[in-house]
C-alpha cells in the first residue's frame, strides 16, 4: 500500500469515525436542525468573503458550534461545511482534509468549552482562535504534501510552510477580529438555543381525590 494511499484510509476512518460519533450522540430532531443551521450559515459566510482569500468567518462558527453544542455536533457542523460550501467552490481531493480541519476545530471548541467551564474570555479565545487558523493551514499544507509520489523533503516541508504563511497569517487574523465582532454575541444566541433543547414537560402529578362524609 503506498503512503498517500494509507494516509487517505486513515483520514476516511476518522471522518466516519467523527460522523459515527455524532450519530451515537443520538441527537433531537431540534438539535439535527441547529447543526445544519449553523453548518449552512458557516457554508455561506465562507461563500460571502470569497473575495478575501483565507478571510472567513467559518472557524469562528464551527468553533463556536462546538463550546455551544459539545463536540460531536462542533465535528458535523465543521465537516458538513466545508463539504456543503466546496459544491460552490469544487469538490476535491482536498475536500476530505478540509473536512477534517474544520471538524476539528469543533473538537477543540468543545474541549476549550469544557476546560474553562463555560466561559469565553474574549482575549484567550481570540488567541486561539488565531491558533486554529495556523493549524488549518497546517493540515492543508499537509494535504498538499502527502499528493506527491514520494515521501516529501525537509526541504519541500519547508518551502510549503513559506508560501502558504501569508494566508495561514490572514487566516488567524480573520478569525480574531470576526470573534471580536461577533463572537460573544453570536455564543450567547446560541446558548439561548441550547437552553430551550434542553427543556423538558412532565406531567403534573395526580391530585389525591377528596372523600366527604
Amino acid at each position: 500500500m503506498s503512503w498517500q494511499l494509507a494516509a487517505l484510509v486513515v483520514l476516511s476512518a476518522v471522518l466516519a469515525a467523527g460522523f459515527a460519533w455524532y450519530e451515537q450522540s443520538r441527537p433531537s430532531p431540534k438539535l439535527l436542525a441547529m447543526v445544519a443551521t449553523l453548518a449552512a450559515l458557516a457554508a455561506l459566510g465562507r461563500i460571502a468573503f470569497a473575495p478575501l482569500p483565507s478571510v472567513k468567518p467559518t472557524t469562528d462558527i464551527v468553533f463556536l458550534a462546538g463550546f455551544v453544542l459539545g463536540g460531536a455536533p462542533g465535528f458535523a457542523v465543521g465537516a458538513i461545511a466545508a463539504l456543503s460550501s466546496n459544491l460552490v467552490f469544487g469538490q476535491g481531493p482536498w475536500t476530505p482534509w478540509q473536512m477534517f480541519a474544520w471538524g476539528l476545530v469543533g473538537v477543540i471548541g468543545a474541549g476549550w468549552a469544557r476546560l474553562l467551564g463555560g466561559r469565553l474570555p474574549r482575549v484567550a479565545t481570540a488567541a486561539l482562535l488565531a491558533a486554529c487558523g495556523l493549524l488549518f493551514g497546517l493540515i492543508m499544507n499537509a494535504s498538499h504534501l502527502i499528493a506527491l509520489s514520494e515521501p516529501p523533503t525537509g526541504s519541500q516541508l519547508l518551502a510549503v510552510q513559506l508560501s502558504s504563511l501569508p494566508f495561514d497569517i490572514a487566516h488567524a487574523a480573520g478569525n480574531v477580529v470576526f470573534f471580536l465582532a461577533f463572537g460573544p454575541a453570536l455564543a450567547r444566541m446560541l446558548l439561548r438555543f441550547r437552553d430551550r433543547l434542553e427543556v423538558s414537560w412532565t406531567a403534573p402529578a395526580p391530585q389525591p381525590t377528596r372523600t366527604t362524609s
